[in-house]
């Protein structure tokens, strides 16, 4: 038997195992295999061996980036409302620093625009990708840009160069952030466009009109979509590789004892 379990814990593991369960209660073969198994992927072997690993963090598998996912259709993500505020937080600080002295803060202007296409641009590209691995990846990079904008209009506040209005918000100038009730995929031949109203809206807003707390507004809820985002992938992903994860174990058990 002690032969067998260390052919067991040699055979090549493509991926980290994370603690699907409980050590005290399996056969000691297999208490044996998994700690082997553990000590080979220098990986602890229960949540409370390291501060850094939650039961409910996605676990590290490699496998992953070539987990297929559904295939996007069109472009269905102009209807999402991450998109929506991440396309209007572009507009938006276009507007402003229009509004700015060209040459004075050619190096800022060009910063934060570039940073605030980003964020739109990252979701764009990230939703044709085909992993979950790397869509979720792409995401990370529109929360990082959008950090960036986030930094650069605290800054520009403090330099004077945007106005504090408190008690400002996004309603103020006309923009509201509610979702429509069309449906891309139900109706794909339509010619309607999610973004055909925001757009116009804010086309009549004067640079003028923006104080910090709208950004901040606006900065806030599209950080919050994107962070529910990846939550919910990576939720999605532990739940299927677990449930992968168990029926291996499983096979093994029934195949050894």
């Amino acid at each position: 038997m002690a032969e067998r379990g260390i052919r067991i814990a040699k055979t090549p593991v493509r991926f980290r195992l994370a603690p699907l369960f409980n050590m005290s209660k399996l056969p000691k073969i297999a208490k044996e295999l998994a700690e082997k198994t553990f000590k080979e992927l220098n990986s602890p072997k229960t949540s409370s061996d390291s501060p850094n690993i939650s039961s409910k963090s996605p676990f590290r598998i490699p496998a992953l980036e070539k987990t297929s996912r559904q295939s996007p259709q069109g472009k269905s993500y102009r209807f999402s409302a991450i998109y929506r505020n991440a396309v209007a937080l572009r507009l938006l600080v276009q507007k402003f620093t229009k509004i700015l002295n060209s040459q004075k803060h050619f190096r800022f202007i060009s910063q934060i625009n570039d940073a605030a296409r980003s964020v739109v641009a990252n979701i764009r590209e990230g939703y044709k990708r085909p992993t979950t691995k790397e869509y979720l990846d792409f995401l990370g990079y529109s929360q990082a840009s959008l950090e960036e904008v986030r930094g650069d209009i605290e800054d520009a506040k403090d330099d004077g160069l945007l106005p504090s209005k408190p008690g400002s918000n996004l309603t103020d100038i006309g923009i509201h952030l509610k979702p429509h009730p069309y449906h891309p995929l139900k109706s794909p031949k339509t010619s309607y466009d999610p973004l055909g109203e925001i757009k116009r809206v804010i086309g009549e807003i004067k640079g003028e009109d923006l104080s910090y707390e709208i950004f901040l507004e606006l900065i806030n809820k599209t950080d919050y979509l994107l962070k529910r985002t990846v939550e919910g992938l990576q939720t999605k992903i532990v739940k299927d590789e677990r449930v992968k994860m168990n029926q291996k174990l499983e096979t093994i058990y029934q195949k050894h004892w």
